[in-house]
């Protein structure tokens, strides 16, 4: 189901009939800036697809000590825009709002998330082609927030030629990945903070081992604080730009926030702390899905045909089992899709399991607020390809292991969860994002549904069991599921109206086989509006919505007497 009005974009699963599941789906915002140089794609360093982990450096760089930053960066101020490598500077205008999110329910509790910010159901779409990596992609806005009470406004560098000099930092990172060099990598840090050089050595190790077409650093905009002294601070935000082999679609991007010192006037800069770009606005901390499994903790990676299988190690121990089951799962979905489906969809799946609920909520984008019971999120990441605006590159399916769904001493719960997820993952690539206008939950759910028990017989079957506990209350309306009714906390209204959006995608089946089904989601993926949603129903199924929805309701009520 889907989160109602946040900034995630997050997609969710059915509601659960295992104990204890749940599911959901997500999607943080990215910017758009301008680059203007071509970093070398990144080759991988282990082909096979095969479990890999790195082993640790035998020794560890030595970068040049630095001066301590005199004060903590403000969370969010105005920045001082500047094209990449070009020193003139402009003022970006205000943030966009991060996609909205939306959350599955799997047989608990619906904690509603109620955000007051424009945005997007996570399964987005991007129908950006693959590039080769040659070309650096572009990006446009930041979103970054406000200024603070008394905090200084940025102003231009200081110290002669600084952008040029902090995208060589970028540029030098980006290489850095490409030859394997994890000396290098580290060699603009702070040498007095062990944690910060540390950290960074992890995250090279991490990202060697994840199967990558591209992969560069990028920076986006300078906020560069007026100096008190000869030393030069400046708060850089950056977007690793990439794209995982075989999973996404387009170049995606994650946002961080660079500390950047110069102690002295023609001094080398260094970076003194690495963090996310910050969110100025409700339910999460990060704007750019930050912080990635990558940034986490060290990785196992296991690769299968259509699987990448990220794992820290509290999941390590099980990541094969599961790329396995995984494979199994995407297997069946794609399988499933390319009988009538359309091209652009996502061609494999990146599959982030976690074994503790606080790691769960804080990968790509800290969400901090009401937590609800969900097993499974899909996070949409926006593309940063300038022709693709509006558009998602990829997908990354977070799940709690310790839920339900992996817990059933039913062997088949997983599998339905994770073909769940991928059914939002798969289809992300074809959402364009409208402002203010999702894509209808009982859309993006009843499909979700529909392609993970495609085939199952519904009449008597428990899959039906809160469908039928709602008519036989007489609280059935005989309307489509509304949003709200989708989010609600009554367990048993929740669980119901997924039942209902998946008999109204079947009844679609039922008129116009998988065609249908396959032609009316594509529609309403790509406009979302009402009256384009009507319209869609009727093309598909030659009924008005009305006469669709009455034969609907009769289907419900037929299967549910059964």
């Amino acid at each position: 189901m889907t989160e109602p009005n946040d900034d995630t974009g997050r997609s969710d699963s059915a509601p659960d009939r295992s104990p204890a599941g749940e599911a959901a789906d997500a999607t943080p915002g990215i910017p758009d800036a301008t680059a203007e140089r071509a970093p070398a794609a990144i080759p991988h360093a282990t082909p096979d697809a095969a479990s890999e982990v790195a082993s640790a450096p035998t020794s560890a760089p030595t970068p040049a000590p630095n001066p301590a930053v005199p004060s903590d960066p403000p969370p969010a101020a105005i920045p001082t825009a500047i094209r990449t490598a070009i020193p003139d500077a402009t003022v970006e205008p205000a943030p966009p709002p991060r996609p909205r999110s939306a959350i599955r329910r799997l047989a608990a509790p619906l904690v509603v998330l109620v955000l007051a910010l424009t945005a997007f159901v996570a399964f987005g779409s991007s129908l950006g082609r693959p590039g080769s990596g040659a070309t650096l992609p572009h990006s446009g806005q930041t979103s970054l927030g406000k200024p603070l009470p008394g905090t200084a406004t940025p102003v231009a560098p200081a110290h002669g030629p600084v952008a040029a000099d902090i995208q060589r930092l970028a540029d030098d990172r980006t290489q850095a990945l490409a030859t394997h060099d994890q000396t290098a990598f580290v060699a603009d840090l702070a040498a007095d903070d062990p944690g910060l050089v540390e950290g960074q050595l992890r995250l090279f190790r991490n990202l060697m081992r994840v199967p990558f077409d591209y992969a560069a650093y990028r920076v986006e905009t300078v906020q560069t604080m007026p100096a008190t002294d000869d030393r030069l601070i400046a708060y850089v935000d950056v977007s690793f730009d990439h794209r995982v082999t075989n999973a996404d679609t387009a170049t995606v991007g994650e946002g961080y926030r660079w500390t950047v010192l110069r102690a002295t006037p023609g001094a080398p800069l260094h970076i003194t702390a690495v963090d996310g770009t910050p969110y100025d606005g409700a339910g999460y901390a990060y704007a750019r899905d930050f912080p990635a499994p990558w940034d986490h903790a060290e990785l196992t990676v296991v690769r299968r045909d259509h699987v990448i299988v990220l794992a820290d190690p509290a999941t390590g121990q099980g990541a094969e089992q599961l790329a396995d089951d995984a494979e199994d799962a995407a297997r069946a979905d794609l399988d499933m899709w390319a009988d009538g489906g359309p091209a652009g969809t996502a061609p494999g799946f990146v599959i982030v399991p976690v074994a503790d609920r606080a790691t769960f909520y804080r990968l790509y984008g800290g969400r901090t607020g009401e937590h609800g019971e969900e097993s499974g999120l899909t996070y949409a990441l926006r593309t940063t390809e300038p022709a693709a605006k509006g558009r998602f590159g990829g997908a990354r399916i977070v799940l709690d292991t310790t839920s339900g769904w992996f817990t059933s001493p039913n062997p088949e719960r997983l599998g339905e969860l994770l073909r769940h997820e991928m059914a939002h993952a798969l289809v992300t690539p074809l959402r364009t994002e409208v402002p203010n206008q999702d894509q209808p939950v009982w859309v993006v759910e009843g499909f979700a549904d529909w392609l993970a028990l495609r085939g199952d017989a519904l009449a008597g079957s428990d899959q039906l069991n809160e469908a039928r506990t709602y008519v036989s209350t007489n609280r059935f309306t005989g309307r489509l599921p509304t949003d709200g009714e989708l989010y609600q906390a009554d367990t048993v209204g929740n669980a119901a109206a997924y039942e209902f959006a998946h008999l109204a995608i079947r009844r679609i089946e039922t008129i116009g086989g998988g065609a249908a089904v396959y032609a009316f989601v594509t529609a309403v993926y790509a406009d979302p509006a009402p009256a384009a949603v009507d319209a869609a129903i009727e093309k598909t199924t030659g009924r008005p919505r009305e006469v669709f929805e009455k034969e609907w309701a009769a289907e419900v009520q037929n299967l549910v007497a059964s």
